[in-house]
């Protein structure tokens, strides 16, 4: 006897599983799909705050020139400035939403006691400043939104966040 080429395919229940599979799939990406474009506007002004400084140090660092960054309220964005305004970064995602941002920037002052620095206290200003070698003074910045808040503090020589709270 010759052997017998069999057809197999696919059963009705693996079938049915496929799709109950694919469609549960469906639903929980649908699910999170308002979540996932949902900007969330604190992780914005973070972001946009990043790219700021970012930027701001290199193109101090490229024009040999002080760069000045500050927080413009009426427009929720970052600007640049040296003379004149250089360049904005608005807060993305956020143009037809009604949202209380604000931004402060603190330096620190240090206290020396005869032979030993005090812990440095923090004091408010309305700008921080990019130096013609892409360093600034260290600083902190306080972003708000709403009642939520996040503090980073930014370090001197780098940029980098070297702590956050919020």
């Amino acid at each position: 006897m010759s052997a017998v080429n069999q057809m197999r395919g696919f059963t009705l229940l693996e079938v049915l599983l496929a799709i109950v599979l694919v469609g549960s799939a469906s639903v929980i990406f649908a699910v999170n799909m308002d979540s996932i474009l949902e900007k969330d506007p604190l992780a914005e002004l973070e972001r946009s705050f990043v790219l700021a400084q970012t930027e701001g140090r290199m193109m101090a660092f490229e024009d040999r020139q002080s760069l000045e960054l500050s927080w413009d309220d009426k427009a929720n964005r970052f600007v640049l400035v040296d003379q004149s305004v250089v360049s904005s970064y608005e807060v993305e995602g956020l143009e037809d939403k009604d949202v209380d941002l604000e931004v402060s920037f603190f330096f620190q002052e240090p206290s020396y006691r005869g032979d030993s620095f005090d812990k440095p206290s923090w004091y408010e200003v309305e700008s921080v400043v990019f130096f013609a070698d892409a360093t600034s003074a260290q600083f902190k910045v306080l972003l708000k939104e709403g009642v939520r808040e996040r503090e980073l503090v930014i370090e001197p020589f780098t940029g980098f966040v070297s702590q956050r709270s919020g």
